[in-house]
């Protein structure tokens, strides 16, 4: 009788052993799944006060001037960032307000509004902000094309992770200048990951908008979208 109750006793311990476990995997579950929601609440955060600031012309602390870390090759454009969770590894955001917005990027149909640096800017990087490319034509050179590099999934640093819903027709907005300009999307096209990005515009005489970002649930492409002035 009594090695029977202590056999119980013992399965009763277990039991509760297991269900402690478990409530802490499922506690730090729970915690792994809210942070990145933090995070993109604490980046949007930032990111209105940054744009509230773009808008209201206020000057901030100047920044110290590096080159950025956007390689040349042949005029050619660097490949788009890894997507999905690789993007958890990169450097965090600086959020200090002491860098400033020369303009920002804006696509009503997946409600995208982010501003985005000068190129020699050591900001101008896809850990901190939408990239411009060293390659890019700001939006107000005659018959230029303005390329934008962002990372996709669901980092709170995928600033492009809802590219894939847009369609052809659909528009995008660029504030640079004091001035608005407005593309009309014309193109969409897919390309392998080897180490460059080729822009096949159907008329140069135009000036352009390109977004480079990496294929939904694929990580050997990367997708182009090209907009057109209108």
């Amino acid at each position: 009788m009594k090695v029977l109750n202590q056999k119980k006793r013992i399965i009763k311990v277990r039991k509760s052993q297991l269900l402690l476990f478990g409530s802490f995997l499922v506690f730090i579950g729970v915690v792994c799944l809210s942070w990145n929601h933090l995070l993109l609440l604490k980046e949007q955060v930032f990111e209105d006060v940054r744009l509230k600031l773009f808008e209201g012309g206020f000057e901030g602390t100047s920044e110290e001037i590096v080159t950025p870390n956007v390689e040349n090759i042949e005029g050619e454009v660097p490949p788009a960032p890894s997507g999905g969770g690789s993007t958890s590894s990169q450097t965090k955001p600086n959020h200090s307000f002491s860098y400033n917005y020369i303009g920002y990027l804006e696509i009503p149909k997946i409600r995208l509004k982010k501003g985005f640096v000068a190129k020699e800017s050591k900001y101008n990087n896809i850990s901190y902000n939408v990239t411009v490319s060293e390659q890019a034509n700001y939006p107000d050179e005659e018959k230029g094309n303005f390329i934008l590099m962002a990372h996709s999934g669901d980092s709170y640093i995928s600033y492009f992770a809802y590219l894939y819903r847009l369609q052809l027709g659909d528009i995008a907005k660029v504030t640079y200048n004091n001035q608005q300009y407005k593309y009309r999307l014309v193109k969409i096209e897919e390309q392998p990951k080897v180490g460059v990005v080729a822009i096949h515009r159907d008329n140069y005489n135009v000036r352009a908008l390109t977004l480079i970002t990496c294929t939904k649930d694929n990580d050997y492409t990367q997708t182009i979208y090209i907009f057109e002035l209108v």
